[in-house]
């Protein structure tokens, strides 16, 4: 919902100021006795005022307007994925974590350091950690080095004390990439 959020903002504002620039600009057009310059808005005036609130146009509107205005509630009220895994610790009053980014990273320095692995990538989920290695060309044995891998992560998971450690998913390719 992040990225939503992101590009809903901008569109939004940009929405309002063009909006309010066109307000100003009528505005000083009518003082200033000119026609209207961008809107008809003595003509969308006389149509308000000769409609009622039950024709078809006013409901299409309102129906349009509360659509929208419920799509942009969900937006909100829908639970953002957490950055941060919390960490155990002694003192209650303390709040600690780490965020999903610096545990890939932690990670991926954990298994890099390990020989035969030329590169890693790590993506950590809120539930699983995927650890994907590459092995130099020509490693013959990459089960092996699956469970290396698997155990040096669970070490590190381990060794980060976190409150809901992520399940370990690890494949091993070979080849340079």
């Amino acid at each position: 919902m992040k990225v939503l959020n992101r590009l809903l903002a901008p569109l939004l504002a940009l929405g309002f100021l063009f909006a309010a620039a066109v307000g100003v600009i009528e505005v000083i057009a009518h003082r200033t006795g000119h026609r209207p310059v961008l809107l008809n808005w003595p003509g969308v005036y006389h149509w308000a005022a000769h409609t009622s609130w039950g024709a078809a146009p006013v409901r299409l509107l309102s129906v349009g307007l509360v659509v929208a205005g419920l799509l942009l509630l969900i937006a909100q009220l829908t639970p953002r994925r957490p950055a941060r895994l919390p960490i155990t610790t002694t003192n209650p009053a303390t709040d600690t974590a780490i965020t999903r980014r610096g545990l890939a990273h932690s990670l991926r320095r954990a298994v890099t350091g390990i020989d035969g692995v030329s590169h890693a990538h790590v993506t950590v989920r809120r539930r699983r950690a995927r650890i994907n290695a590459t092995t130099r060309a020509g490693e013959s044995d990459t089960g092996t080095l699956r469970t290396t891998l698997t155990e040096t992560a669970r070490r590190q998971l381990d060794a980060l004390h976190l409150s809901h450690p992520p399940t370990l998913a690890v494949r091993v390719t070979t080849g340079e990439r």
